[in-house]
């Protein structure tokens, strides 16, 4: 299951604010990092922030001179998934806080049982705030148990959806349920291109009520760019917990997004 997603900002505070703020995660108390996924990560301080019931945590950590891409503009981990009770509620809450709005609430995936809204992070990630009426047939997702609840979806910006999800799929315990062209609104509206455009999205499950979305971005798209280090901000690394094999790696296709099982 997701353990947690790592976002790297230059500023810790600001980062904490938001999501305690305009998202409603609780923060824990701050501490060091030891042991990161990313050398240049150990000893930053940092803040962990969860919501009810049990899955992902949001790991903010500072690292000073860290850049803030446009959401949805680099390869790699692209968004959090998170669980709320009232997608119209967790909008309302956003914009008060003062997020931008990407893409307006609305339903989303097959049988109408999801309706989720996207919105700007605070480092450069895209948050989706996803309500959970009835899970799509084929997946196991989570119920709420409180306004707002975990991480329970982690979604990959992929060069090469075949090549990232055979990687995912040969070292997790990871069962493929969709594989289809969609529009992705808030992904169009951020490359400039028509609301309706289709990118392929495949969608793996995970133990956990979890799962891994893969989108396939545009080839050779000039707004698409590469994250080469931790100081191109954003999320830098999901920790996994009981899937697969331990260790840290990299998915390939996907701009250096690591992944953190065991």
């Amino acid at each position: 299951m997701i353990a947690s997603v790592t976002v790297v900002t230059a500023d810790l505070d600001a980062a904490v604010a938001v999501y305690r703020d305009g998202v409603g995660l609780e923060p824990g108390a701050e501490h060091r990092v030891s042991g990161a996924p990313l050398p240049e990560l150990d000893g930053r301080r940092s803040v962990v922030l969860s919501g009810t019931g049990t899955g992902g945590a949001v790991h903010v950590v500072e690292l000073p001179g860290a850049r803030a891409p446009e959401p949805l503009t680099t390869l790699g981990w692209a968004a959090a998934e998170i669980l709320v009770a009232d997608a119209d509620e967790a909008t309302a809450r956003a914009r008060a806080a003062g997020l931008r709005v990407l893409a307006e609430p609305r339903p989303v995936g097959a049988g109408g049982g999801l309706r989720a809204v996207q919105v700007a992070g605070p480092a450069g990630e895209a948050l989706y705030l996803t309500q959970v009426d009835r899970a799509p047939e084929g997946f196991t997702l989570p119920s709420p148990c409180g306004p707002v609840g975990p991480v329970f979806i982690a979604v990959l910006a992929s060069e090469d959806l075949e090549e990232s999800r055979a990687a995912l799929e040969g070292r997790l315990p990871a069962r493929r349920v969709t594989d289809h062209p969609l529009p992705v609104r808030a992904l169009n509206a951020q490359l400039g291109r028509p609301e309706g455009t289709l990118h392929r999205v495949s969608t793996l499950q995970l133990p956990g009520c979890c799962a891994v979305e893969v989108d396939q971005y545009p080839a050779g798209d000039p707004a698409v760019r590469v994250r080469r280090s931790p100081w191109d901000g954003g999320i830098v690394a999901v920790t996994l917990r009981g899937d697969g094999p331990g260790g840290i790696w990299t998915v390939p296709g996907a701009g250096g997004a690591l992944v953190a099982s065991g």
